[in-house]
């Protein structure tokens, strides 16, 4: 059952990179990020009301969900809809695949148990910045000559991504998955009403408000698809994964996401991957299929 809640989940993750691109060919890329999670948002309230559940948090302890919201939504989600304006999504997805380098590294300070250090996991983030570095190196040639700035900063915004998920996903297990503070519920709904709240600020104060006549149906598709499926379903296979696998072992789900908006990408666009992003993408297979492998528990 858990391998299958895997692949759905990349599925999931993989085909948000598209979806961003489409909005962000039409909407600026913080109205586009607020819609998103505005979609996230009405999901929750239409699941858990169907259900009744309640959704009350003790004011004390809404640091949690915040947080969360923070890391694992606000946060990732405006640096994609702004690096994605850039870059392809295939280079998103590759960059979402990297998650689980930056997860080990966080779970190894904040973690014990399956989450902790081990030189194959260390081996594995070492051959992983390797890929990366053979990822952006021709972005970082092209921007030396200024031939094309932006691409590079789109990386360096995919990366905030990257390292903005993997703190999320270890904080999630702390102070989550691990705590009975807070209902299931309300620890899932409240990231998003927090997140939306924010962006909704943001976005009056840095944007112009979007004419209705971007609003087309492939947008209104786009924005349903990231929203519903790419973050608020995808947002609970990741909670049920981190319960079964950990931190960690969850984030190698990002092991297929490249695969995913790869193909998407090419399906979409006609898009051909280029020789440094297959060679760099390889280099971040082998260093998942190290650090995803389950620790044995130190015998006492």
């Amino acid at each position: 059952m858990s391998y299958i809640l895997a692949l759905c989940l990349s599925l999931c993750w993989g085909t948000a990179f598209l979806a961003s691109k489409n909005i962000v060919e039409n909407l600026p890329p913080y109205w586009g990020t607020f819609y998103r999670v505005l979609a996230g948002l009405c999901f929750f309230i239409v699941l858990y009301g169907v259900q009744r559940k309640n959704l009350k948090c003790p004011v004390k302890q809404l640091w949690r969900p915040w947080t969360i919201g923070l890391l694992l939504i606000l946060l990732p989600f405006a640096a994609i809809s702004w690096g994605q304006r850039f870059v392809a999504p295939t280079i998103g997805g590759i960059f979402n695949g990297t998650v689980p380098i930056w997860s080990f590294i966080a779970g190894a300070v904040l973690l014990k148990g399956e989450d902790r250090f081990t030189w194959r996991r260390a081996i594995g983030v070492t051959v992983g910045m390797v890929g990366l570095l053979i990822i952006m190196r021709p972005m970082i040639a092209a921007a030396q000559l200024d031939a094309s700035p932006l691409a590079l900063y789109g990386c360096i915004a995919f990366l905030i991504m990257a390292w903005s998920y993997s703190l999320g996903n270890v904080l999630t297990k702390k102070i989550m998955v691990d705590s009975n503070a807070i209902p299931y519920e309300a620890n899932t709904f409240h990231p998003y009403l927090f997140s939306a709240v924010v962006l909704l600020i943001v976005s009056f104060t840095f944007e112009p408000l979007p004419p209705a006549s971007a609003f087309t149906s492939k947008v209104v598709l786009s924005i349903i698809s990231a929203g519903v499926f790419s973050s608020a379903v995808a947002f609970l296979l990741m909670v049920a994964l981190i319960k079964r696998w950990g931190a960690t072992r969850m984030a190698s789900v990002t092991y297929f996401t490249p695969v995913v908006a790869m193909a998407s990408d090419m399906i979409a666009f006609g898009r051909m991957p280029s020789g440094a992003e297959i060679v760099g993408l390889l280099f971040i297979f082998g260093s998942l299929v190290m650090i995803q492998k389950k620790v044995t528990p130190k015998s006492k």
